[in-house]
């Protein structure tokens, strides 16, 4: 009896799958991936950033189902998400904003998520009698 010494990838584990990631807002814009259940949040988006450089302000990569708001974490695996061969994700690239940025952003009537300031001392005196 022969037996295949080299079996294709998806043999040796028996559960390679093949996910759908859509990167852009332009709905056309995908990409098959195929990875493992054992694979990471983190890796699946290392695999994107490969094929799709963030953009200069972009600090940060967000992963989740299609559809979701619901962000995947880094740290866990897809199996532990429930994504199974077959799922649409949706990878977008975002920034974490400094409290600075959250401070100004507000104070231009944008809405950004609740932050605290530190302890400051302002004054309302001229310039020419703080000090």
């Amino acid at each position: 009896l022969a037996q295949d010494r080299n079996p294709a990838p998806a043999d040796r584990c028996g559960r390679a799958m093949q996910i759908k990631v859509f990167y852009s807002p332009d709905a056309s814009k995908s990409a098959l991936l195929d990875v493992q259940p054992s694979d990471t949040v983190k890796a699946v988006k290392q695999k994107i950033i490969a094929l799709h450089s963030p953009p200069d302000w972009a600090n940060t990569a967000l992963l989740s189902t299609k559809g979701s708001t619901d962000y995947l974490q880094n740290k866990k695996r897809l199996a532990q998400c429930g994504i199974e061969d077959g799922s649409s994700l949706k990878f977008a690239y975002a920034r974490n904003l400094t409290l600075m940025e959250k401070v100004e952003l507000s104070c231009q009537g944008v809405k950004t998520d609740s932050y605290q300031l530190p302890p400051m001392s302002i004054s309302t005196l001229p310039p020419e009698f703080s000090g």
